[in-house]
């Protein structure tokens, strides 16, 4: 959670445990395509909203790894 409130154009982050929703300050749309090309994993939950629901297996290597490719999809 602390790695995603230092990305980009993040308003809000909210949600308990692995199930966590991204508001951004702008339309997610565009986020959500981007990162579904990149393969990174998550849903449109609303026009400013996305969210991540990884399998709860998830380590902690694999979640440095999304926020990783996150972080360059907010840079496209």
């Amino acid at each position: 959670m602390d790695e995603l409130h230092k990305l980009p154009g993040i308003k809000e982050i909210r949600g308990r445990g692995l199930m966590i929703g991204i508001e951004f300050e702008d339309r997610s749309r565009k986020y959500a395509a981007v990162a579904v090309r990149e393969k990174v994993f998550t849903g449109v939950a609303g026009t400013n909203t996305i969210r991540l629901l990884p399998p709860l297996c998830l380590s902690m290597d694999e979640a440095k790894e999304f926020i990783v490719r996150f972080r360059k999809v907010l840079n496209a």
